[in-house]
C-alpha cells in the first residue's frame, strides 16, 4: 500500500500533536482531521478529534485574536 506525501505529513503531524511534542491551533487540528478522513485514516482522525476536544478553549480564542 502506497501513501501520498500529504497523508504521511498529516499522520506525522497528528501523532506529534497527540503525543504533546508539537503545538498547534484549533484550525490546524481540524484541517488535519479533514485530510486524514479524505485519505482514509479514520482511526487517527478520531484520535485527533479527541485531542481537539481536550484543547484549552482560552488558547483557541487568543489565537483567533491575533
Amino acid at each position: 500500500m502506497s501513501m501520498s506525501l500529504e497523508l504521511v505529513v498529516a499522520r506525522g503531524t497528528a501523532r506529534s500533536l497527540i503525543n504533546g511534542s508539537a503545538s498547534s491551533s484549533y484550525e490546524m487540528v481540524i484541517s488535519l482531521h479533514k485530510t486524514l478522513m479524505l485519505e482514509g485514516d479514520a482511526v487517527l482522525a478520531a484520535e485527533l478529534l479527541d485531542f481537539a476536544a481536550s484543547m484549552d478553549f482560552s488558547e483557541i480564542e487568543e489565537s483567533e485574536d491575533h
